[in-house]
């Protein structure tokens, strides 16, 4: 039987329905399933645990597949693929039917005719789902305390076997952007020459085809209506979506794309958060003043859409109370100052409350995560570059996609989902990750000294932004989310255990 603080913490997730469903096993073992909805597929909301005669369902996710009806409740249709008229289910059969499906998702499934229990996670590890066992029971949940695992494994211990590529060291490619980086000072003036190549044209458009589809489908699959208006009839005109927003690329990006697809009578959340360390520093911090600036580009390119800029301020006080009380639960397994701050940060961004105390109404979340980690940028992927080359270059690449799951993902749907909210990553899209993993390194990011920071860490990206017609936010330079918001303490060293979790004891 599940305590109640794991209870409320699920329930936080799925604040729109909730019940419970206890069954007897064989060997006096009873199998208790606890299941809360945040409804975002289908016409209706529909509950769980679902029960048939053949099985009992528990589903947290999204499947974004333009293949199925939007008509139906994506719980249903997963439901239905795992129904066997005949009564024969095999293990074989289930799998493969989990394996076809596309998108965030975290499934638990009691096969009752055969007694077994099926529990898995999308292949990319973008929900959350934790295995805890001990001599009296085995508990899988999205969230849970007492756990020791591989989530929590650290960085310089996670290992995975490399094939070197062969790399044409004298590309065509290669040789076009190094000379256009020694010819060309102005940063927007030497990608529009890089734009003028055919093959990277053909390959910017391909992108941005991706990308344009991952989002449409991840704000068409909706109730579009905001958390007020959930149950009215005849939907809303409120803020149904947000968008976490530093005002840097990847996310002006997600912005300007969500323009297309929504309607253009609901305004779009643009929520920015800040830390104040003490008395003598300000809400002012580099992330505030670029989503200022980048806002006033989205004004510019989207005039008709009202944007929303939410300025979410956390004082010292306030973030240390949450950490002990909530948000340290959320981020375990992972435990370090890093983990935290981060967690901190999008645990804040994620409550929408804003500076003047109001709530963002919004269901759903854009995010962007995978964005550094396909286009190259952090300053590892230069480091790895200027050491090795380009082979050094595709291994840290390949690197930061293996471990991106128990690194980011699963943290980051911890602490988002707690408000009841939805996040939906466009950039992890299957179709939009599968083409982008198999481009050459040189055609995602080119962090070369010529090249600089600001055009050559995530080159595609900008490539695309200013094809889109973004001129300023295009060259501005990465900035990890702990200092941008100035959560992070320059003193700490961010791979040390945080003190929330020596305090804790766990």
């Amino acid at each position: 039987m599940m305590d109640d603080q794991v209870k409320n913490r699920i329930k936080n997730r799925g604040p729109d329905d909730s019940n419970t469903l206890e069954i007897a096993l064989d060997n006096d073992m009873t199998a208790f399933f606890y299941g809360a909805v945040l409804w975002m597929q289908g016409p209706e909301l529909t509950p769980q645990p679902v029960e048939t005669e053949q099985g009992v369902f528990l589903y947290n996710g999204d499947i974004f597949d333009e293949t199925w009806p939007n008509n139906v409740s994506d719980t249903l249709v997963i439901l239905d693929k795992l129904h066997d008229n005949d009564k024969t289910l095999t293990e074989d059969y289930i799998v493969k039917q989990l394996k076809t499906l596309k998108g965030p998702f975290a499934i638990i499934y009691y096969d009752k005719l055969n007694k077994q229990i099926y529990f898995m996670r999308d292949r990319i590890g973008r929900s959350t789902l934790l295995f805890y066992k001990n001599e009296n029971s085995v508990i899988i949940s999205n969230w849970f305390e007492q756990l020791k695992m591989k989530q929590r494994l650290p960085d310089d211990e996670f290992h995975f076997e490399y094939i070197e590529e062969n790399f044409e060291e004298n590309d065509k490619i290669i040789q076009l952007i190094e000379y256009t980086a020694v010819q060309t000072q102005c940063k927007q003036a030497a990608m529009k020459i890089l734009l003028e190549n055919d093959l990277i044209k053909k390959t910017v458009l391909k992108v941005t085809e991706l990308l344009e589809k991952s989002i449409k489908l991840r704000l068409q699959k909706q109730p579009n209506r905001c958390k007020k208006c959930l149950y009215v009839k005849g939907g809303c005109n409120h803020c149904t979506v947000g968008v976490l927003f530093s005002g840097g690329l990847d996310c002006t990006i997600l912005a300007l794309l969500a323009d297309k697809y929504l309607p253009k009578d609901q305004s779009i959340d643009l929520i920015n958060v800040a830390f104040k360390k003490d008395e003598k520093s300000t809400f002012e911090v580099p992330d505030r003043l670029t989503g200022k600036q980048s806002l006033q580009e989205l004004r510019k390119l989207c005039p008709s859409r009202d944007w929303n800029f939410r300025e979410i301020n956390v004082t010292k006080e306030e973030q240390e109370k949450y950490q002990e009380e909530i948000i340290g639960d959320l981020v375990y397994p992972r435990e370090t100052i890093l983990d935290e701050s981060l967690g901190t940060a999008l645990w804040f961004a994620a409550r929408g409350q804003d500076c003047l105390c109001n709530i963002s109404t919004s269901r759903v979340l854009l995010i962007g995560s995978g964005a550094d980690e396909l286009f190259g940028g952090y300053l590892r992927h230069r480091n790895a570059f200027k050491r090795h080359g380009w082979q050094g270059l595709n291994k840290e690449l390949l690197l930061d996609w293996k471990r991106i799951s128990f690194r980011n993902l699963a943290r980051d749907n911890r602490v988002i989902c707690d408000h009841g909210r939805q996040p939906r990553m466009p950039y992890l899209d299957e179709d939009f990750t599968n083409y982008i993993l198999h481009l050459k390194p040189w055609l995602r990011c080119f962090p070369s000294e010529e090249l600089g920071i600001g055009i050559g860490d995530k080159l595609m990206l900008r490539l695309v932004a200013l094809n889109l017609g973004l001129n300023e936010a295009v060259i501005l330079p990465k900035r990890a989310l702990q200092f941008g918001s100035r959560i992070a303490n320059k003193k700490e060293k961010g791979s040390d255990i945080s003190k929330t979790f020596k305090n804790k004891n766990i």
